[in-house]
C-alpha cells in the first residue's frame, strides 16, 4: 500500500489565482478551493461574483469560511515539503534547533533577539514576518546563555574598555556608569584589525626564516665548492713533491675537511632551529587565522586577549627567535690557506718545506677553533639581545612611533612672535599682552602670526614630538616650511606649506580644526591634554595623536613637502645639472594666544 506522502501532489495544494500553496483555504459553492485573500480580492475587482475556474455565477456573494480540515492537510503538506528539503538531524558538534520537539534538526541560524537557534522550517517566520525580519540573525552558535548578562538578563551589546569585558545596556547605568564603553562592533573591528596585523607579522617572520634557510644552504654549497677548490690546489702542489711530503699532504687535507665538517654541523644546527621556529609560527598562525574570518563579535572578544595585555603580547612574540648572521657560514680559507706560500715552499729544501707546512697546519687549526668560538659567542649574544628587544616591542602604532622616531625639540627664539615669552631652556612658550623687547631682528621672526619654530628642521626620514596642552585654551601645533612670507596678515594653510591643528576653547564650546583651505573641523570625544605630531617626509604624511587616549586625531596624507626652485636659481641648477626640485626642511611649529598657561614641549613618554 502506498504511503500517504506518496499520494500527495503539490498541484493539489496550489491556488489557481496566486499559483502558490494555499493560505487560509476556502471553498466556493461550486466545490473549488482558493486562498481566502485571493478569492476576496478577485471578487472585489469584478462587478459580479463568479468562480475563476468554472465561471459559475453566484447572484449573492457567498459567505466564505476557512476550511479547517483542508487547512490542516495543507499545513501538513508544507511541513513535509520543508523537511524533505532540509531534514538532516544535528550531528555531534553541530548546533541543534531549539524549537524541534522530536528529532533535533541542524540549526541554520541563531537569532540574537530571541536567543534561540532555528532549523530551516522554524526559521521561516523570521524570513516572512516583517517584525521578525528586523531581528539580528547570525550563523548558529551554541551556549547562548553566555551572550546574556548574568546580572540583568539582557543581551551583551557593549564592551567596557576599562574592565575589558562585555556588558549589557543596564550595566551602563549600574557598575559601568563612569567607564568608557563602546559597541561590540567597534571593539570587534579594532581587535580584528590588530589580529590581522599580528598574523601578517608572523607570516613575514616565516618568510624571513625560510629565506634564511635558503641563504644558509647556498652559503654551505658555496663554502663546500671553495673548500673543494682549496683541496684541489693543495693536491696539485703536493703531487709535485717527493714521496717524503705525502704525510704532510694528508695532514693538511684532514685539517681542512675537519673544519668543513664542523661548519656543516653548525649550519645544520641552525637550520634545525629555524625549522622548529617555522613550525611554531605556523602553529600560532593556525590558531589565530580562524578568528580573522569570524564575524562573531563575542567569540572574538572572548577568545582573543586584549592587544594591550603585556603578558599575552610578550608570550606571542617571545618565540620568534633570531636569525643567525650569515657570515657564520661563509667559510673562506683564503686568509689561512696561502697557496702561494705552499708553492714558494716547494722550491726550498725538504726540511724547510716540512716546517712551513707544519706551521700552516697549525694556523688552520687555530683559525678554526678561535673564530668558531668567537662567532658562536656572537650569535648567542645577538640572539639574547634580540629577545630582550622583542620583549619591549610596542603594543600599538603610537608606542612604536614614540620609541623609534622621537626627537628633542627646542624652540627658536629668533622665530618667535613679538608677544611671546620663551623659557630659558626653549621648552615653554606663553603669550603676553604687551610686546616684548626684541634683541634680534631676524627675518625668520613671525611678525603677525602667533607662532614659533623649533630650532632643528628635517628634510628626510621620520620624526615625532609631543606638546603639553593642559591649561591652554587656544593653541596651534604642527609643522611648517621656513619659506613662508612673514609680512602676510593671515594664518597660513597647507597651500603655504603649513600642516597644523588648532584648538579653540570657550565657556560655551570647544572647536578643533586643521588648517586646510577652507579649514576642516574636527569632532573629538574629549579634550586632548597632550598632542603628538608625527611626520613621515618620504611618504608625505603628517599625523596628530591624542597621547592620553592613544588615538589618532587626524592625518594629512599625500602631502607635497618639496617646492620648485625660483626661476633664477633654476637656470643655474640646470646649467649645473642639478635637480630643479628642492627638499625644504620642515620645522616643528607651535602657537599660543594671550592669557593662556604656557604651552610646553614635553619629553616623549614622560607623564605628568
Amino acid at each position: 500500500m502506498a504511503s500517504a506522502s506518496s499520494l500527495l501532489c503539490e498541484d493539489q495544494f496550489l491556488c489557481s489565482i496566486c499559483l502558490d500553496v494555499f493560505t487560509e483555504p476556502v471553498s466556493t459553492p461550486c466545490g473549488h478551493n482558493f486562498c481566502k485573500a485571493c478569492i476576496t480580492g478577485y471578487w472585489a475587482s469584478l462587478d459580479l461574483s463568479q468562480c475563476p475556474l468554472c465561471k459559475e455565477t453566484f447572484y449573492r456573494r457567498p459567505e466564505l469560511r476557512v476550511n479547517t480540515g483542508y487547512r490542516e492537510i495543507v499545513e501538513r503538506f508544507k511541513q513535509m515539503s520543508v523537511r524533505g528539503r532540509d531534514e538532516s538531524p544535528a550531528k555531534p558538534g553541530q548546533v541543534p534547533c531549539d524549537v524541534c520537539l522530536g528529532v533535533k534538526l541542524k540549526a541554520l541560524k541563531t537569532c540574537l533577539v530571541c536567543l534561540a537557534s532555528y532549523c530551516q522550517p522554524h526559521l521561516e517566520p523570521h524570513q516572512r514576518v516583517p517584525a521578525l525580519k528586523k531581528h539580528k540573525v547570525i550563523d548558529p552558535v551554541a551556549n547562548l546563555e553566555d551572550r546574556v548578562c548574568k546580572k540583568h538578563d539582557k543581551i551583551l551589546e557593549f564592551f567596557c574598555t576599562v574592565e575589558q569585558m562585555c556588558v549589557c545596556i543596564m550595566c551602563l547605568k549600574d557598575d559601568h556608569a563612569v567607564h568608557i564603553t563602546v559597541p561590540l562592533e567597534e571593539e570587534f573591528g579594532e581587535r580584528k584589525a590588530w589580529l590581522e596585523a599580528v598574523t601578517s607579522e608572523i607570516k613575514k617572520m616565516e618568510i624571513a626564516k625560510s629565506r634564511s634557510i635558503q641563504e644558509i644552504k647556498r652559503s654551505i654549497k658555496q663554502s663546500k665548492k671553495d673548500a673543494e677548490k682549496e683541496v684541489a690546489d693543495v693536491v696539485e702542489v703536493f703531487t709535485a713533491l717527493v714521496a717524503s711530503l705525502g704525510r704532510n699532504q694528508a695532514e693538511l687535507i684532514e685539517v681542512i675537511e675537519e673544519k668543513q665538517k664542523v661548519a656543516e654541523k653548525q649550519a645544520k644546527d641552525f637550520i634545525t632551529e629555524l625549522e622548529q621556529g617555522i613550525t611554531e609560527l605556523k602553529r600560532r598562525r593556525t590558531e589565530l587565522e580562524p578568528l580573522t574570518h569570524t564575524e562573531d563579535h563575542l567569540r572574538l572578544l572572548q577568545s582573543l586577549p586584549s592587544p594591550h595585555d603585556p603578558p599575552y603580547t610578550k608570550d606571542l612574540l617571545d618565540f620568534l627567535g633570531n636569525l643567525p648572521p650569515l657570515y657564520c657560514f661563509d667559510i673562506g680559507l683564503q686568509s689561512c690557506l696561502c697557496v702561494g706560500t705552499v708553492r714558494k715552499a716547494v722550491a726550498q729544501l725538504e726540511k724547510t718545506l716540512s716546517q712551513e707546512i707544519e706551521n700552516l697546519s697549525r694556523e688552520v687549526k687555530l683559525y678554526d677553533g678561535c673564530k668558531a668560538g668567537k662567532e658562536t659567542g656572537t650569535v648567542k649574544e645577538q640572539m639574547t639581545t634580540l629577545r630582550k628587544e622583542m620583549e619591549n616591542l610596542p603594543l600599538d602604532k603610537l608606542m612604536m612611533i614614540q620609541q623609534c622616531y622621537a626627537v628633542d625639540v627646542t624652540l627658536d627664539a629668533d622665530t618667535a612672535y613679538c608677544n611671546f615669552i620663551l623659557s630659558e631652556d626653549g621648552k615653554q612658550v606663553r603669550c603676553s599682552q604687551s610686546q616684548q623687547m626684541i634683541f634680534s631682528h631676524s627675518p625668520r621672526r613671525f611678525k603677525y602670526q602667533p607662532y614659533v619654530f623649533g630650532k632643528e628642521g628635517f628634510s628626510s626620514g621620520k620624526f615625532y614630538y609631543e606638546v603639553q596642552l593642559r591649561g591652554t585654551t587656544s593653541w596651534v601645533v604642527g609643522v611648517g616650511r621656513d619659506s613662508f612670507d612673514r609680512n602676510l596678515l593671515f594664518l597660513p594653510s597647507t597651500e603655504f606649506g603649513f600642516w597644523t591643528m588648532t584648538g579653540l576653547h570657550s565657556e560655551f564650546e570647544e572647536q578643533y580644526y586643521v588648517n586646510t583651505h577652507p579649514s576642516l573641523p574636527l569632532y573629538l570625544r574629549q579634550k586632548p591634554e597632550r598632542v603628538g605630531v608625527f611626520v613621515d617626509y618620504e611618504e608625505g604624511e603628517v599625523s596628530f595623536y591624542d597621547v592620553g587616549a592613544r588615538a589618532l586625531i587626524h592625518s594629512f596624507r599625500g602631502c607635497t613637502f618639496s617646492e620648485s626652485v625660483p626661476p633664477l636659481k633654476a637656470l643655474f641648477y640646470s646649467l649645473a645639472g642639478s635637480s630643479l626640485i628642492s627638499r625644504p626642511k620642515l620645522y616643528p611649529i607651535v602657537g599660543v594666544f594671550i592669557g593662556d598657561d604656557p604651552l610646553i614641549i614635553t619629553p616623549v613618554g614622560h607623564t605628568n
